[in-house]
């Protein structure tokens, strides 16, 4: 796999490789927030019929880009997590910005308690799900996430894998829908 990467856009970094290394997709994926795409080509290099969105347009060239280069078909969508996005996917990925800073780059901050975008992807999420299908999201241990479990009793989080460094552990959870929320 060949990737181009640009200084505009999120290098892939500890929690792509943690998410790309560990995720277990169905046929149809959806990844919101793709950046420069490494998932989704990774995944379309692998038979998966991906959609692979971003609300950057440098990303949305730089998706195109190594979807070209690496001549993977990806369906590639602008849009702010699930605006346009009409169809129902097996498994979506989020690698949201999810350090609890405000008034930094949106590549990582994701407001006072770090939940500002997941709690908007997450609040719509299952609605684009089928039926069994899974969620991945890669959270810190810098957030309370007791409380955002909480917020969304909906889902089921189910630890994958973790990645420990200094000052914090970033967390790859698989969520499903709970038929009978708790």
């Amino acid at each position: 796999m060949d990737i181009k990467y640009n200084d505009d856009v999120y290098r892939p970094a500890e929690d792509t490789y943690l998410m790309m290394d560990n995720i277990k997709c169905g046929k149809k994926v959806l990844e919101i927030g793709a950046g420069t795409g490494i998932i989704s080509v990774n995944l379309a290099l692998n038979n998966h019929d991906v959609t692979a969105t971003d609300i950057d347009d440098k990303a949305i060239d730089l998706i195109k880009e190594n979807a070209r280069i690496n001549h993977v078909n990806i369906k590639i969508i602008k849009s702010d997590l699930f605006d346009n996005i009409y169809d129902k996917y097996d498994t979506i990925i989020f690698n949201p910005p999810y350090l609890p800073v405000e008034n930094e780059d949106i590549k990582w901050s994701g407001g006072s308690d770090g939940f500002n975008v997941t709690s908007r992807f997450l609040k719509d999420a299952y609605m684009h799900l089928n039926d069994n299908g899974s969620i991945y999201i890669i959270l810190s241990d810098l957030t309370d996430i007791n409380k955002l479990k909480n917020d969304f009793k909906n889902y089921e989080f189910i630890e994958i894998k973790r990645c420990t460094f200094d000052f914090e552990s970033i967390i790859l959870y698989m969520l499903r829908v709970r038929t009978c929320p708790q």
